[in-house]
């Protein structure tokens, strides 16, 4: 369609422009015939004699001439006389002039053109009108275009030919693109590597970029069904155990017993689910969470008072909680959710396993970094499981339940920001889980 369309404006253009040379060419040709009879026209005595020179009428076959030589009365002294055109006598000192006609049911063009005599009167003027028709000139502009036209015509194939094979070579290596996904296993993630053009480079490395991307969320999906089901299977057949005894269970000292530990299991069931569940959210978000700026110590400050007012399984009236931080607003660029969730199991560990009688949250600036301090007087982690308790699942001591997964949580959202999980202690010896976060940029 491209092509067509440019060939009818080619074309058109081609018409206009050779209908343009082909008037001006023949309007030449018909100036130049009544120059040549004007030379030949002058005044004896007081009669205008005109000489009509035979080579004026050699014209194309095919195309008829008429012609009129007229004195200053506007008599026809020369021609034929049943030809009056039109004569502008005021306009005969601009010299030839061209005009369209019609004469003798023929469409002609006509030259009128006026020889200035030695007189005194109104109009000294010798005046040699002749016409043409405008056959010639239209077969001429005709030829020209039918030629122009197949010219057109077989450069427009020629296009059509050369931008198909140009086409389909330029799409050949896509067809190739799509005849490998065809073909492939649905679990085959593996980069495509296939020689292509530097134009399809980019396409490739999309669809390879976004291949990494899907095996990245298949292993994911893959791990957290994995971890499920290898962490479930122990407390649900221990739950299951629990209920078989409780229904043949008659001693109600045992029932009571069997009960109880039905609580414990089912919370810890609870709890371990919970954090799965939130393992999954914090890797899943790792790579598709859009940070934000927002002040690390109004969340940490919002998650302590929650996890504080909510918190039944101990008895909390004795705790010393406090928090330290700057008046200004410590902002850091990150996920909101999963920063709460690091925050919620740093407290909930130093809630099941530590601080007996002591919480504080000390939030400061070190260097580019703030740094969030948990401090409590528990017993600590042992410098020996500290790398142990990053890895999820770790062996736990103390016969602790649950999926060993709150200080993995933290480990990884710190890394999907940048920043760091440490462990150290304060001046007075206590015990700290430090979380490092780099500052904002204060735009």
């Amino acid at each position: 369609m491209v092509i067509a369309a440019s060939a009818a404006v080619l074309l058109g253009a081609i018409w206009y422009t050779t209908q343009v040379a082909a008037n001006e060419a023949y309007d030449r040709l018909l100036t130049g015939n009544a120059l040549q009879i004007a030379e030949n026209t002058w005044l004896q005595g007081d009669s205008v004699t005109v000489d009509v020179p035979v080579a004026a009428f050699m014209l194309t076959p095919g195309v008829r001439t008429f012609y009129t030589v007229l004195d200053p009365q506007g008599r026809s002294i020369a021609g034929d006389p049943d030809f009056k055109p039109d004569i502008p006598w005021e306009r005969l000192s601009e010299g030839p002039l061209l005009s369209d006609g019609v004469y003798q049911d023929a469409e002609v063009r006509i030259v009128v053109l006026g020889r200035r005599l030695a007189i005194d009167q109104a109009h000294p003027w010798a005046v040699v009108a002749v016409a043409q028709t405008k056959t010639a000139r239209l077969s001429f502009a005709k030829s020209l275009s039918g030629n122009a036209l197949i010219v057109i015509a077989v450069m427009a194939i020629l296009t059509v030919m050369a931008s198909t094979f140009t086409l389909y070579q330029t799409l050949a290596p896509l067809e190739r693109i799509e005849q490998a996904l065809a073909a492939r296993d649905p679990n085959d993630l593996a980069p495509l590597a296939m020689e292509v053009p530097a134009e399809i480079h980019a396409l490739v490395s999309a669809i390879n970029g976004f291949m990494q991307r899907l095996a990245l969320h298949q292993g994911l999906l893959r791990r957290v069904i994995g971890d499920a089901a290898h962490q479930l299977r122990t407390p649900v057949a221990a739950l299951v155990s629990q209920v078989e005894l409780l229904s043949g269970q008659a001693d109600e000292t045992r029932k009571h017993a069997h009960l109880a530990r039905l609580r414990s299991l089912t919370s810890n069931l609870g709890r371990q689910i919970g954090q799965l569940i939130n393992h999954a959210m914090v890797q899943h978000r790792a790579d598709s969470a859009i940070p934000v700026c927002l002040d690390i110590a109004e969340l940490v400050r919002g998650e302590m008072a929650e996890m504080l007012s909510s918190w039944h399984d101990r008895d909390l009236q004795a705790l010393d909680v406090g928090m330290d931080m700057p008046a200004l607003p410590c902002l850091v660029d990150g996920d909101a959710t999963t920063l709460r969730e690091a925050v919620r199991n740093i407290l909930d560990n130093a809630l099941l396993y530590g601080a007996p009688g002591l919480l504080h949250v000390d939030i400061k600036a070190v260097g580019p970094d703030w740094e969030v301090r948990f401090i409590d007087d528990g017993p600590g982690i042992p410098a020996a499981s500290q790398a142990s308790v990053r890895a999820p699942f770790s062996p736990r001591s103390g016969n602790r339940a649950g999926g060993s997964l709150g200080l993995s949580i933290v480990e990884q959202v710190m890394a999907a920001h940048g920043g760091a999980l440490l462990f150290s202690q304060d001046e007075a010896g206590r015990f700290a889980v430090v979380l490092r976060l780099r500052q904002a940029a204060q735009g």
